[in-house]
C-alpha cells in the first residue's frame, strides 16, 4: 500500500504483517497524483508523465502521456491494461505485466 505525502513530495510505503500495517518506510523522494502497482511490484506515479520504479524504489521508466496524468489504474480482462486519467482525456495503454 503506498501513502503518498503531496506536501513534501514523498512516497512511503506501508507493510503487512499478520493482517496489519507496520513499517512505514521512505520509497521514493517525489509527488504523485496518483499510483499503482504491478504484479511484480513496479510502482507507476502519475506525476506528470509516469514513473515506473521497481520494488526497491529505483527507475526503471518514464512514459509520456499527451496531457498531464492525475491517476493511473491496471484493468480490462486481463489487467493487462492501464488506465490513465488526464485533465480531458482517459486513455488506454496495454501493458506487459498484469496490475495487482
Amino acid at each position: 500500500m503506498g501513502l503518498q505525502e503531496h506536501h513534501v513530495g514523498r512516497i512511503r510505503v506501508l507493510g503487512h504483517a499478520d493482517g496489519n500495517l507496520t513499517g512505514v518506510a521512505p520509497f521514493v523522494e517525489q509527488g504523485a497524483e496518483g499510483l499503482a502497482v504491478d504484479a511484480a511490484g513496479n510502482v507507476y506515479l502519475a506525476a506528470g508523465r509516469l514513473f515506473v520504479y521497481s520494488p526497491a524504489g529505483r527507475l526503471l521508466d518514464t512514459i509520456d502521456v499527451p496531457e498531464r496524468p492525475t491517476e493511473v489504474v491496471f484493468g480490462g480482462k486481463d489487467g493487462r491494461t492501464r488506465f490513465i486519467t488526464a485533465r480531458g482525456s482517459l486513455y488506454s495503454v496495454p501493458a506487459r505485466v498484469a496490475g495487482r
